[in-house]
């Protein structure tokens, strides 16, 4: 949760300059709606479906846009989860990964455009035999971990609830979150030569 959490301040931090750089910035009132939408993120219930789909994935693919949440879920996805990982950019997911995917993996989208909902299907679901499920403010076709929007703050809500997913993962398949066995970070008790 560490480095999650300073994922987001440090994304917070930048994107309160980038604001006042323009002549704008990011009130209280915001920051506060954010916050209570973030607690509501977290402390949601992944449903049971989801949370066994992932389990018996050896492979745990991201896909959606190029906002950094996939794509810090798919980091996170090593050290929580044990299980491999990738981040599928942009239309590469629907354009020729198929051919080595597996039906066991699975695709997780974040904020799919509804436009690609059909595509996935098509491709990953009826084409492979895999399961795909997606992280959105709105229903979509696949199995839907449902979270609230913020006009300008979806990303951060996205990213919490990728966090919220591969907790569940984790606590399902019996990993202490707390000790990773090999990956070392900020934070981790320093040993000297």
């Amino acid at each position: 949760m560490a480095a999650t959490k300073s994922v987001i301040e440090q994304g917070l931090f930048y994107h309160k300059l980038l604001l006042e750089l323009e002549g704008a910035t990011i009130t209280a009132d915001q920051l506060n709606e954010l916050a209570d939408k973030a607690q509501q993120v977290l402390e949601q219930t992944i449903p049971a479906e989801i949370v066994k789909a992932l389990t018996q994935s050896p492979v745990l693919y991201f896909a959606g846009r190029n906002n950094g949440a996939a794509e810090e879920a798919t980091l996170k996805t090593n050290e929580i989860t044990r299980k491999k990982s990738a981040y599928l950019e942009g239309t590469y997911a629907v354009h020729g990964i198929e051919e080595v995917m597996d039906p066991k993996e699975v695709v997780i989208v974040v904020d799919p455009f509804k436009e690609e909902d059909q595509k996935f299907k098509e491709v990953l679901v009826d084409g492979v035999g895999m399961t795909v499920v997606a992280i959105s403010a709105r229903e979509t076709m696949f199995p839907t971990v449902r979270i609230p929007s913020m006009a300008d703050f979806d990303g951060y809500l996205q990213l919490l609830a990728c966090w919220n997913l591969l907790v569940e993962i984790g606590i399902a398949i019996g990993i202490n979150l707390d000790k990773p066995v090999r990956a070392r970070k900020i934070g981790n008790e320093f040993i000297q030569p």
